[in-house]
């Protein structure tokens, strides 16, 4: 008699909508699904405005953030396959309901909740994975009330940095035993030509290229680093700035290509538009491990102290590249022990005194790069894929 797949199903955005937890969800599943006997079906989370295109194979339901009843519809369709395990991938504003107010080191706020996936998990039968994307430290009671629930419901947490897993024990009395750690997963790094990629992106091999990445908004700092060009370009004229990504969906729904503009005007204010070259795509993975590949340092200038995960920072320790960061809850896990920089927020001057230290002393250049690409090597979607596959036949076998 032949044994039944080991049936998987997964919430989250999906591919090929353009967000890094889409792309995340999408390559943990690939990676699972290299195990034998392994099956999938995926609720995808959308907002009003999306129009996706989804594998309508894999897609058992489209939850719209705001209509509480597809969370209910969803339920019934999984439950209705049968699943052994449900994979959750938790981020507050995937989903709908509450809205909550508050102040946060001075800052007013206004946040989702994202309680409407309540709704949802508690109408499942099938044991819950829950892998949070955000851990907020020093929690408002409703998003406290959240997670509680979220934790109750789950078999097993999950976080991707040990500080994200010490926050959830602390500020939300969840024991850590409950909680898995297992990193953001990186592509298996393909050794090509470097002069053959430059060649194919029509890249100069004589310049030193800084790189940026992901969807463009004004939380990534692009102004910060365009401010720090001309002490940088003034010292080390072959300097480029990459500017690779799309601006945010939801930036361009509601103000167009304002946020762009304003860099491109800054940029010939300060005159190093020649230093800077835009790549206005959101690109496949392999594309962008090319750029990441010929790039000198990856910069990483979030604003937000309390980010508990950076997929694109994640890719660049998987491609050896070194890398400059705030400080960030993230950041300044994975970039420890010399596998990176990190700057103080706000400082164009740091950023700039940072890259050209690393543009004047190759040697600490190729040890950063080095000591990035083991912690990247320990991150790759294949050991990824494996551990939680291990945390699946664990939960099950319970």
């Amino acid at each position: 008699m032949k044994k039944r797949k080991l049936r998987v199903g997964l919430i989250s955005s999906y591919v090929p909508k353009k967000c890094g937890i889409a792309t995340h969800s999408r390559d943990l599943i690939e990676a699972m699904n290299r195990h034998d006997d392994f099956d999938w079906r995926v609720i995808a989370a959308e907002d009003a405005k999306d129009n996706v295109a989804y594998d309508s194979k894999r897609l058992m339901a489209v939850i719209k953030k705001e209509d509480l009843e597809s969370y209910k519809n969803a339920a019934k369709a999984m439950n209705k396959w049968e699943p052994d395990v449900v994979l959750l991938a938790h981020e507050y504003g995937l989903f709908g309901g509450k809205w909550v107010d508050t102040n946060y080191k001075g800052q007013n706020l206004h946040s989702p909740s994202g309680d409407y996936v309540l709704t949802l998990i508690n109408e499942l039968k099938a044991p819950i994975i829950t892998t949070f994307h955000t851990v907020i430290p020093e929690p408002d009671d409703l998003r406290r009330g959240v997670i509680s629930a979220i934790d109750k419901r789950s078999a097993r947490l999950v976080t991707m940095t040990k500080d994200a897993q010490s926050t959830l024990n602390f500020f939300y009395d969840i024991n850590k035993s409950h909680i898995a750690v297992i990193p953001h997963g990186v592509p298996q790094p393909v050794q090509r030509d470097k002069k053959l990629i430059r060649k194919e992106l029509s890249l100069d091999s004589s310049k030193f290229y800084l790189l940026i990445t992901g969807l463009i908004g004004p939380n990534k700092g692009i102004d910060l680093i365009i401010k720090a060009l001309p002490k940088i370009i003034n010292h080390h004229p072959n300097v480029t700035l990459l500017i690779v990504g799309q601006t945010h969906p939801d930036i361009i729904a509601s103000v167009g290509e304002v946020y762009r503009e304003d860099l491109i005007r800054h940029a010939k204010k300060l005159g190093v538009c020649d230093h800077i070259q835009f790549v206005n795509e959101y690109l496949p993975t392999d594309r962008l491990v090319d750029y990441m590949t010929i790039a000198d340092v990856y910069l990483t200038i979030h604003g937000d102290p309390e980010q508990a995960a950076s997929g694109t920072l994640a890719y660049a320790l998987g491609c050896s590249l070194a890398a400059i960061s705030t400080p960030y809850r993230y950041a300044k896990e994975v970039l420890a022990d010399g596998c990176g920089f990190l700057v103080p927020f706000e400082s164009s001057e740091a950023i700039a005194k940072q890259v050209n230290n690393l543009i004047e002393n190759p040697k600490l250049l190729g040890e950063t790069k080095r000591k990035a690409g083991v912690r990247g090597n320990s991150m790759c979607w294949n050991k990824v894929g494996d551990d939680y596959m291990k945390l699946v036949e664990a939960i099950i076998q319970e």
